[in-house]
């Protein structure tokens, strides 16, 4: 009646300064003029109301009668289901209520079912999926869009639900990943519709170093200098390092005094010249001079003299030339190069490369041997900034608009035999966060395995482990790389265990507490416990931080507690942390979210055990496959910390 009172009010008001004309007593309506048959299509004058969709704060006029307005008023017994319709006179003075009819029940369904239908629908990110049709106190109401589908990955799967499967994901030759590297085979191997284009690699003879370039899969057309006959002219023509080896160089009488080229020992430098002497007064022989400078023979008397010098010895340049006559070119030449925007070198991930000297250019190899002209080798030029503690675009800033987050991390790690090779992966892969995420202040890790089987029990002996408490980087990789010599065996993967009793001192629903649950025994010929105990098992979650708790396994969710005491009719794997159970601690965890990882057939639910993306899902967190590549498992982790660890907030 307080609703009915203001609406009566307002309209009041509204109506002052009325006309005579409107203050003239109309005709009433009756009860019957009225819809009054909720679900009902009633038949008023000219109006034809479908009641089905009466909106309480709809206002009708009364046909015939302008200064008559109805309106559907919710009232008891149940304010949200029940109705009845009021009509109010705006030109007496003051408005009245003129009918108030039956309160009656408005029923968009049988609220006797609960469940109606399944009905497409798109989600929030576009994605195709299904909702259910659900009777809510006689209300039609809709669960939340859920969907299987995701962003597309290149997996062979129809991730997005397009019908397309690894669209945008493969490279020009179909497959995963960046195309190949071309090499000289004959074949396009880098599918760009060319054959061996553009490959070239150093060649050599023994007189020098040139290019030679692939065509039709062979190598040709080496620019190395050619072996040459020896002949006599003073040089080594055939670069065995001998000048005029293997040949008879004669001295007749007319070339006495004559000046031949020469470029050999003792001459240190350039070339110099030699020349056929006699060797007595009446030349009955002739022998050949050493190989000196031009100045031994014309000598300039202003000038000093070293006949083994030749030309000045300079530092070596890039320039295709012996210029500090070692009978090398262009040795170890290398200057520092960099090709990012001025004032970034230095600042940030931003470094200098380096460039070497090859036939008078400068340039760098490639990674199959090649060598490049200009390209500054090991450079690092900024990039897009991101959150990770470092200055990516080398503008002197640290993570531009954004910030690292207080963020606990705790791993929860399968360590069973078959987990081996992954495990591998993510240790390497978290290897990368060292230089990146060391902040203890900032960011915390943490690490339980299960289950862990000491080697003298050989199997029979199955438990979790906190093997580090939440604590700095430096610290959890230490305890994480300690785990080396451990063997990874055992048959019990108490990981719904692990997250269930790692959140409980934080948990706002919680069905079991630390003194109402207990470890299972005597399961096969397991003994299944806990390191530490379970009234000290106690993750140490920092106040105000994000919460994040990483699964790596490549099982189902298994569990191997039950309540303590047993509950009447004896235990089993309903009344233990079963996947609902554990999905309602973790959905109601403040600040927290789980991110899994595992393999395809784990994803879902199998053997009536729990599967791990709906324990992800539950929390806000997501499910990710698990994977034996470390550049695949490092990205994964990226995007983890990117979500959480970092805000522009």
């Amino acid at each position: 009646m307080k609703k009915i009172a203001l609406v009566l009010f307002v309209f009041l008001v509204g109506c002052i300064g009325c006309s005579d004309a409107f203050m003239e007593t109309p005709a009433l309506p009756t009860d019957a003029d009225l819809p009054h048959a909720i679900n009902e299509t009633t038949q008023v004058g000219p109006l034809d109301v479908q009641e089905e969709t009466v909106d309480p704060s709809t206002v009708y006029p009364f046909p015939g009668n302008s200064c008559v307005q109805c309106q559907w008023y919710f009232c008891p017994p149940l304010d949200s289901v029940w109705q009845k319709h009021i009509c109010i006179d705006y030109c007496t003075d003051p408005p009245g209520v003129v009918h108030e009819g039956e309160c009656k029940e408005y029923l968009q369904c049988d609220p006797t079912q609960y469940h109606l239908s399944y009905v497409d629908c798109v989600t929030d990110d576009g994605y195709p999926g299904t909702q259910e049709e659900v009777c809510n106190k006689g209300q039609i109401q809709y669960t939340d869009c859920e969907t299987e589908c995701t962003e597309e990955m290149c997996n062979g799967l129809d991730d997005d639900c397009d019908g397309d499967i690894d669209e945008g994901q493969l490279n020009m030759c179909g497959s995963c990943g960046l195309e190949p590297f071309e090499i000289c085979d004959g074949v396009d191997n880098n599918c760009d519709g060319t054959t061996d284009e553009d490959l070239y690699q150093p060649c050599y003879t023994a007189c020098g170093t040139g290019v030679e370039f692939c065509s039709s899969g062979l190598w040709v057309g080496c620019t190395a200098p050619p072996e040459m006959p020896e002949i006599c002219d003073g040089l080594d023509n055939d670069c065995n390092g001998q000048v005029d080896d293997g040949i008879t160089c004669t001295c007749m009488l007319k070339d006495v005094g004559v000046l031949f080229p020469c470029m050999e020992d003792p001459l240190l430098c350039g070339q110099g010249f030699k020349t056929c002497e006699c060797t007595d007064p009446s030349c009955t022989t002739i022998t050949t001079t050493e190989c000196f400078a031009f100045c031994h023979y014309f000598p300039d008397p202003d000038e000093p003299c070293d006949p083994l010098v030749g030309m000045v010895i300079e530092d070596e340049l890039c320039n295709n030339f012996d210029d500090n006559c070692n009978q090398l070119v262009d040795e170890d030449l290398y200057a520092m190069c960099y090709s990012g925007p001025e004032g970034t070198v230095n600042k940030g991930i931003c470094v200098p490369g380096q460039v070497t000297c090859e036939y008078g250019v400068w340039g760098g190899y490639i990674n199959n041997g090649t060598f490049v002209g200009g390209m500054c080798d090991g450079e690092i030029t900024p990039q897009e900034e991101v959150c990770n503690g470092v200055d990516d675009d080398c503008d002197g800033i640290t993570d531009t608009g954004e910030e690292l987050q207080k963020t606990d991390i705790l791993f929860i790690v399968d360590w069973s035999g078959s987990m081996d090779t992954e495990i591998s992966a993510v240790l390497a892969a978290l290897n990368s966060f060292a230089a990146q995420y060391s902040d203890e202040n900032v960011l915390q890790w943490g690490l339980i395995i299960g289950p862990k089987v000491p080697q003298q029990y050989y199997g029979n002996h199955n438990y979790l482990e906190m093997i580090s408490n939440l604590s700095s980087f430096t610290d959890f990789m230490s305890s994480f790389a300690g785990l080396n010599g451990t063997p990874m065996s055992g048959q019990y993967e108490m990981l719904y265990d692990a997250i269930y009793i790692s959140i409980w001192n934080i948990a706002t629903i919680l069905p079991y507490g630390m003194n109402d649950i207990m470890w299972a025994t005597n399961i096969g010929t397991a003994i299944d416990e806990s390191v530490p105990p379970l009234e000290d098992f106690i993750v140490k979650w920092r106040p105000n931080a994000k919460r994040v708790i990483i699964v790596f396994s490549d099982e189902v969710g298994q569990s191997y507690m039950l309540p303590d005491p047993i509950p009447p009719g004896g235990w089993n794997a309903n009344n233990t942390i079963t996947q609902d159970v554990l999905a309602t601690t973790v959905a109601s965890t403040p600040d927290l979210k789980v991110y899994t990882f595992s393999t395809q057939g784990t994803k879902e639910a199998w053997n009536n055990k729990g599967g791990w993306e709906p324990i992800a899902k539950a929390s806000g967190g997501k499910w990710y496959p698990l994977s034996t590549s470390i550049t695949e498992m490092y990205n994964y982790l990226m995007e983890i910390i990117d979500e959480n660890a970092c805000s522009t907030n």
